[in-house]
């Protein structure tokens, strides 16, 4: 790279017209690259505050000299499958790469893993929203602050989880039947869970809406600090008493669940419940439920509001299978097999069992998700000798080899073919309720990605919709021109 385009990037001034580079010919506006300039703040939102004014520029100069060129072209064929592999949404905090899977701000799983700073032996969670919001891996005393603004914030709403509110709260969810499940528990809970007031408030005293980002960051951060108590009061069934804010967000959570399973190991369960956080914190912005948040991000509704009315798309994801049907599916293969099976047996006990329409907690892609090889990796370090990870191993090496086909991509696990093995193995054995703990893991992702919405100010999704006939008569007339044009010629 030339020292002209070095100085170029290295500018804050992107306000002038792009020069031409004498040795490309090709115009390229100033701009300014956001990861290579960390925050020194320990304060999240200064550090916040320093990337918002340069983004904002990125995004002027940007639009102005290239808001007419074309990104992608629909077909007709696009419009009937789902827009897949099309370019339609910007998404600052997250972007899924064709090779690499999810990129967390252009880092990959395995450099999110090296990266970030460490609580115990996994990458905080703190530190991890820390990148989502602002492009910029946290020092540890950037996390450590996060750490202590969560904490704090969370000592003063302890009649959340432990005063007449969270009675109020636990009284609704005891009235619930039996057979309503954790996640649909969850909605009810953050429906009532009036946590967005400084919003509210802002844009009922007539705010300015360039400073809404700061009452939905303010909101966004409550919600974060006490959303482990919210998934501990469901899984109590009463208010938490002696839990006393103290520690980070996992261990938060830990101290609300109150186990006795986790009586020795605590350290350990809260290791990889930070992996497993770090790893699903935040999905392609493609993908329906965080495309979905988005949208909702830029209305009129209340991040609470939000989150409740996307937890319930939460139920069933990921669509490769979840943690309750993988785990299904190898009770069901282990009750027809007995207690001693061959390699036959077990490949014709899959093959009976298995839908080829639905791989559960397996599909075709080019390459093994890295959320996967991460839990893998994890696994053998602390899992070497544990039979039910066995087993999961065998089931995925047979299904690979079984299933595989000609002229086709290759068949890959996916992280649930082995995280409900884990979750078991340290005593959280309702698969229903760690959805909770991945859905609290996508929260993340889904709080950075409102707020962000709201720093840009951003419009509510309004595209134009035709019913198929209309775009047959549009189409057929289309094509009727070009042949009047093509005879005249």
């Amino acid at each position: 790279m030339s020292a002209k385009h070095k100085a170029k990037e290295s500018t804050r001034e992107i306000s002038d017209p792009p020069d031409k580079c004498n040795e490309c010919g090709i115009c390229q506006p100033k701009v300014s690259k956001t990861r290579g300039e960390p925050s020194t703040s320990t304060s999240l939102k200064e550090a916040l505050c320093e990337k918002i004014p340069v983004h904002h520029d990125l995004l002027r100069n940007f639009r102005f000299h290239f808001g007419q060129n074309v990104v992608s072209q629909i077909t007709v064929e696009n419009l009937y499958t789902g827009m897949s592999d099309v370019k339609t949404i910007v998404r600052e905090i997250s972007e899924l790469d064709p090779k690499h899977g999810i990129k967390y701000r252009g880092l990959t799983i395995p450099e999110v893993i090296g990266l970030l700073p460490r609580e115990g032996n996994s990458p905080s969670a703190e530190a991890v929203f820390w990148l989502l919001l602002t492009g910029d891996v946290p020092t540890q005393q950037q996390t450590a602050s996060l750490i202590a603004d969560w904490t704090s914030r969370r000592k003063k709403c302890t009649e959340w989880w432990s005063g007449t509110r969270g009675e109020t709260i636990a009284s609704v969810l005891r009235s619930m039947p039996e057979t309503i499940t954790p996640m649909h528990r969850l909605s009810v809970a953050l429906t009532i869970f009036d946590i967005s007031k400084q919003a509210k408030e802002a844009k009922k005293h007539g705010a300015m809406p360039y400073t809404y980002w700061e009452y939905t960051y303010e909101d966004g951060m409550e919600f974060l600090a006490t959303l482990p108590a919210i998934i501990g009061l469901i899984a109590k069934g009463q208010t938490l008493t002696n839990v006393s804010g103290d520690g980070d967000w996992v261990q938060f959570l830990l101290d609300c669940l109150s186990s006795e399973s986790f009586d020795g190991r605590r350290s350990s369960i809260a290791d990889f419940l930070r992996l497993y956080i770090a790893l699903n914190a935040d999905d392609d912005g493609g993908a329906p439920i965080a495309h979905v948040t988005q949208i909702l991000g830029s209305t009129d509704l209340h991040i609470n509001e939000i989150l409740a009315s996307t937890v319930l798309a939460h139920v069933d994801e990921p669509k490769s299978g979840t943690m309750l049907e993988w785990k299904k599916l190898q009770t069901k293969i282990k009750d027809r097999l007995g207690r001693t099976w061959t390699e036959h047996a077990l490949k014709a006990c899959i093959l009976n069992l298995l839908s080829r329409d639905k791989l559960i907690g397996h599909k075709e892609a080019d390459f093994c998700d890295p959320r996967y090889t991460a839990l893998l990796h994890y696994a053998k370090q602390h899992l070497s000798n544990n039979s039910e990870m066995k087993f999961s191993l065998d089931v995925t090496r047979i299904l690979r080899l079984t299933m595989r086909r000609a002229k086709r991509k290759d068949i890959y696990p996916e992280q649930n073919a082995l995280a409900p093995v884990i979750f078991q193995y340290y005593g959280l054995k309702d698969m229903q309720f760690n959805q909770m703990i991945f859905y609290m893991a996508r929260a993340l992702g889904a709080i950075a990605s409102i707020i962000w919405t709201t720093v840009v100010n951003a419009p509510v999704e309004h595209p134009i919709s035709n019913c198929t006939y209309s775009y047959i008569e549009s189409i057929y007339g289309d094509s009727i021109k070009k042949r009047k044009r093509t005879i005249r010629k």
